[in-house]
């Protein structure tokens, strides 16, 4: 998927998430309380947000989003109380939502940040009422809160609006196809990953001898990586490192360690890029 296109509408697959809406663009003809109620019952928590917009609906919700609940007796009261009251979607644990604003340069900056891997593969989306769009990954946490530029990532503890709730414009948020989530590729959840607390507040006090067995340990976690995980590995590894200024030592190290599991070299190097530019972000 790149900056200009949006994904093709796939055949009807069963996702867990109702598929896409007609494109209605006023609240009078939108049925929320059944969307909302349709979530619940497959298991996403769900909250009322104030009638067009994004945040919660305070009278409703005192707590905001940690009263969002998939009860479907208490969503349906919720919009019993307000029938307009737009739809906010916690995605399940595992789950992560790349939110990108194209007001903010998001399409644009992202294009330039997955280029180099060939782009988002395709997953389930929905199209924003700004013209922005959500798409829905399954990626282990813990995320960033920002991607790049114009691009927020969203997991189980925070929300996204959902089909087919209305934007401030007027303009309904819809979903783009009804395909499952995808499981991001390691490349994208080494992206999107939250760094891991430095190692130099140890090592400056321990001094060479603990230089030295972090390295082995760091080395050993890349060599012990399973299938599957091994750039996931080496990305974390080369966070420490870079942390630690990168000494040509261990990056070679981790390199040969990484060659040594099977990891492509092109792979290798553009792994050890993104480790090290995540570190200095």
């Amino acid at each position: 998927m790149n900056d200009e296109s949006r994904p093709g509408k796939a055949a009807p697959v069963s996702t867990g998430v109702p598929a896409r809406t007609g494109a209605q663009s006023t609240a009078s003809t939108v049925d929320l309380m059944s969307n909302a109620l349709a979530y619940a019952r497959v298991g996403l928590d769900v909250l009322p947000l104030t009638p067009g917009g994004k945040t919660p609906l305070g009278a409703l919700v005192a707590h905001g989003k940690d009263d969002a609940s998939h009860d479907a007796e208490q969503v349906r009261d919720w919009w019993v109380q307000c029938p307009t009251a737009n739809i906010g979607v916690r995605p399940a644990p595992g789950v992560v939502v790349v939110d990108v604003d194209t007001r903010d340069g998001g399409a644009s900056a992202l294009y330039e940040l997955t280029r180099p891997y060939g782009g988002l593969i395709p997953t389930l989306t929905a199209w924003t009422g700004g013209g922005g769009l959500h798409a829905w990954y399954r990626a282990p946490g813990p995320y960033k809160r920002k991607l790049c530029r114009g691009v927020d990532l969203k997991g189980h503890g925070g929300y996204v609006v959902a089909p087919p709730s209305l934007h401030p414009s007027g303009t309904q948020y819809v979903w783009g196809n009804d395909v499952p989530i995808a499981d991001a590729p390691p490349w994208l959840v080494a992206l999107m990953r939250k760094p891991v607390a430095p190692l130099r507040p140890v090592l400056g006090v321990l001094g060479g001898v603990a230089s030295a067995r972090a390295d082995d340990a760091l080395v050993g976690v890349v060599a012990r990586a399973r299938s599957g995980g091994r750039n996931d590995a080496l990305h974390w590894a080369g966070c420490r490192a870079a942390e630690r200024g990168s000494p040509p030592a261990l990056v070679a190290k981790l390199r040969r360690a990484a060659v040594d599991v099977g990891l492509p070299a092109d792979e290798i190097e553009r792994t050890l890029t993104s480790a090290a530019g995540v570190s200095h972000a």
